[in-house]
């Protein structure tokens, strides 16, 4: 087994010590205030001019791209100089080329052509090319007879244009499986970090079939206590929090489980344990290669079943970030002038800053600094959001009731989205200390840190429909939760645009923001 992976011991009967080739990581005991540590450790060191593995996709698929625009124009020239003479450019036949790289590379993203895992798969790319290409070419003719814009096509082109084309996506699948592990041998692949959980004995064989198939992948092995997981209880809870926080410090992409339970119950427990982690996460039903080939989906060489899904791809989150520097910066622009207006309001109405900052859950739990406008008397803010706001709040200025009500004591929250600590829609972001009477929202709330999948949002999905202000019982905190889990796990760009539309028609002048 590698020296890439680790292990986190947790507590376990001595025979079940590591082996000698294992680097041992010794936990802490999980109490409140750990387990909302959140700054992820620096993953390993890559090498000095590492790519990732997403731009190799990106490069395949520009390739893709070149290949079928390539063989319209040069079938093209091919066709019209032994027929007329002479070469020219028709860019009628362009068009036809553009259109068909257009609709191959949205099949070919869509069934993830373009992912690490299935560039390494010779087979599969070849499978995925032919049967792409030929959707994509077929589209086009049926799009060119239903808009009888045949002309004098020439039938000659299009099969030449089909044959050639195949021919250069052929080639490319051959040659990018063998590039991509070479690339990776060499250390100029960023290698991603997958965490193995399962029993101590089985971490080593996993890993083992996992390196030579996944060679960007950098692997850690965790184990846990089948017995322990068989029992439940108390000991258990500590060891999944401890696991929880340890993953994300290490700020993995992927959780692969292996068997700890002969019975399903035991196993669910832990895999929904582990559904408050922003990453993939498979179950390996067996340490078994040969169940990979009796059809089931696979992880490498084994039999897995992705149980949690990342919320958002790589290509969502950067569409989704792109989305937030766009508004977010437009909005400071064309909403400056209100900003001064506002900041004099709270400069002149009470004596303390303009701003008021508070520590707040971020992404993967991690704690970040929200900007407001202040709206309470200087001597009576509350950093920690322990004590909640509640109707007629004394500690309320008058320019801040007014802020609190119109929403625009938020306003600052736009400079948080161009950091990067939040976004324009997502799940609002709590103080770490915000409790439900005397406890704390996350010890009540079952599965409450799921919400911190994605980033907070400035207005978000439970805000729309009414659940904002005080959270004074348990019914209202879970359902904000339970709206803020359906964003995670439907998010799309259409669902953002049509929250911040009910934004503008709902979420200012809210009855319950005071």
């Amino acid at each position: 087994m590698s020296e890439a992976v680790t292990t986190l011991l947790v507590p376990e009967p001595a025979e079940l010590r590591p082996a000698p080739r294992l680097v041992d990581r010794p936990t802490t005991s999980p109490a409140t205030a750990a387990a909302l540590e959140a700054v992820p450790a620096p993953a390993a060191a890559q090498a000095g001019r590492a790519i990732s593995a997403d731009l190799l996709g990106a490069s395949l698929a520009a390739a893709d791209a070149l290949v079928v625009v390539g063989a319209a124009l040069l079938v093209f020239h091919g066709f019209y100089e032994v027929r007329h003479g002479e070469s020219g450019l028709d860019l009628t036949y362009a068009g036809y080329g553009a259109l068909g790289a257009l609709l191959l590379l949205q099949r070919l993203w869509s069934v993830g052509a373009y992912t690490w895992r299935r560039m390494l798969d010779r087979e599969a790319q070849l499978r995925l090319a032919f049967t792409s290409w030929t959707l994509a070419v077929g589209l086009v003719l049926g799009a060119v007879f239903l808009l009888h814009a045949a002309g004098d096509l020439s039938r000659g082109w299009f099969l030449g244009w089909y044959a050639s084309g195949l021919a250069g996506l052929l080639a490319l699948r051959l040659a990018v499986p063998s590039l991509a592990r070479k690339l990776a041998a060499a250390g100029r692949i960023a290698r991603r970090g997958l965490a193995i959980v399962g029993p101590r004995p089985h971490l080593a064989a996993a890993a083992s079939l996992l390196e030579p198939a996944l060679p960007h992948l950098r692997l850690t092995g965790h184990a846990l206590d089948p017995s322990e997981v068989e029992q439940g209880g108390e000991p258990l809870a500590r060891s999944l929090a401890t696991l929880r926080r340890t993953l994300r410090r290490e700020g993995v992409e992927g959780v692969l489980v292996l068997p700890l339970s002969t019975r399903t119950e035991p196993q669910m427990r832990v895999l929904q344990e582990l559904r408050e982690l922003p990453v993939d996460v498979w179950y390996c039903p067996a340490v078994e290669p040969r169940l990979a080939n009796a059809g089931a989906t696979t992880f490498g060489p084994l039999p897995a079943l992705l149980v949690w899904p990342q919320p958002l791809s790589m290509t969502e989150q950067r569409i989704k970030r792109a989305a937030d520097l766009l508004l977010a910066g437009t909005a400071l622009l064309l909403l400056s002038p209100l900003l001064i207006v506002v900041a004099l309001a709270v400069k002149l109405d009470s004596p303390g800053p303009i701003f008021f900052r508070q520590a707040r859950f971020g992404f993967n739990n991690r704690p970040f600094e929200m900007l407001k406008f202040r709206t309470m008397h200087l001597a009576h803010c509350d950093p920690t959001g322990a004590r909640r706001t509640v109707r007629d709040d004394p500690r309320v200025t008058r320019v801040g009731r007014f802020l609190r009500r119109s929403s625009l004591d938020e306003l600052p929250q736009l400079w948080n989205v161009l950091k990067g600590d939040m976004s324009i829609v997502g799940p609002r972001a709590h103080p770490i200390e915000m409790k439900i009477g005397d406890r704390y929202y996350h010890e009540v709330v079952e599965g409450y840190f799921a919400r911190h999948r994605v980033r907070p949002g400035i207005t978000g999905w439970a805000q729309v429909h009414g659940l904002r202000g005080e959270v004074d019982t348990l019914e209202k905190a879970r359902a904000r939760l339970e709206h803020d889990l359906w964003y995670v796990e439907n998010w799309s760009l259409w669902l953002d645009l049509r929250i911040l539309a009910l934004t503008v028609l709902r979420g200012f002048g809210c009855r319950n923001a005071y």
